[in-house]
């Protein structure tokens, strides 16, 4: 029997690119979606999880805020597609912000509301509400529960849903979901092995989804339950400079575009040779941290 790995992640768009792999049967996945990032951060530090999938700010939370030296990020995954939905409205009421937890996206969405209110009077009006992952706050949203929240696809594509704006717009180059570990699970030599199985199975369907735009409609058709011009706007976005990330290697200006954030926003300076950064060379038996 092929050993499994182990992962927590975000019921987002990750949820469809792990089912993807699943169905390629190549290598076994035990994936345990979060409620927060909290939840991913716990899972990562106690082992609970071989690889957990979260912001590149929840990676240097974890490196700089925590001090937990042993994270990895290895593997890049989207840039964020990250959309502003709901209704904000100071004037009428509307102010009820839904956040996941202070990490993460929470940081960019400051940053861009602080571009939409200068005035610190009327940034102060808004009220933050802790709400949950990403699944979690659409439902909140949905039900009026929150006035407006960051959405990514699929959830910011739904019928239900109203667009209010793109966060590239504002924040620019960013690195969004990336793929973290322990840097000691590597010391096991079928660890190694199983990664590069699952990193190579991921590139397959990258590539293949993006090859494919009618059979990757369909696939999200299916697996979300929607219609296909829904799934074809989905798609479109998954492309987009703030998509899928198509080259498997980390791009300096979007890990240098969320340091900023990251750094503005906890006032903790980010080191230039980033300890957390780990370059994997598939040839070889072991990837290199990058310096």
């Amino acid at each position: 029997m092929k050993q499994s790995l182990k992962i927590s992640a975000f019921k987002d768009i990750s949820a469809f690119l792990l089912a993807q792999i699943q169905q390629n049967e190549a290598i076994p996945l035990e994936i345990k979606y979060v409620k927060n990032a909290d939840e991913a951060h716990e899972d990562l530090k106690t082992q609970q999880a071989d690889m957990v999938l979260m912001s590149y700010d929840d990676t240097l939370s974890i490196a700089l805020e925590d001090n937990y030296s042993d994270i990895a990020a290895f593997l890049p995954i989207h840039g964020g597609m990250l959309d502003l939905c709901g209704t904000l409205d100071l004037a009428t009421g509307h102010k009820r912000v839904g956040i996941d937890t202070n990490t993460g996206y929470a940081r960019a969405l400051r940053r861009y509301l602080r571009y939409q209110y200068p005035n610190d009077q009327d940034y102060q009006q808004l009220v933050w509400i802790t709400a949950g992952a990403t699944n979690i706050r659409y439902e909140k949203l949905r039900d009026r529960q929150l006035d407006a929240t960051l959405l990514n696809p699929p959830f910011s594509y739904l019928s239900d849903i109203h667009q209010i704006d793109s966060l590239v717009t504002v924040i620019g180059s960013y690195q969004g979901v990336v793929a973290n570990l322990n840097q000691s699970w590597l010391n096991y030599h079928n660890h190694q092995s199983l990664l590069k199985q699952f990193i190579q199975s991921y590139q397959e369907i990258i590539d293949n989804m993006r090859q494919n735009p009618e059979l990757t409609i369909q696939k999200l058709t299916d697996f979300y339950q929607i219609s296909s011009q829904v799934a074809t706007q989905i798609n479109q976005r998954l492309w987009q400079s703030d998509g899928l990330n198509t080259a498997f290697k980390f791009d300096n200006s979007a890990l240098a575009g969320t340091e900023a954030i990251f750094a503005e926003d906890t006032k903790i300076d980010v080191p230039s040779a980033r300890s957390w950064i780990l370059d994997l060379d598939l040839n070889s038996d072991r990837g290199q941290l990058r310096n």
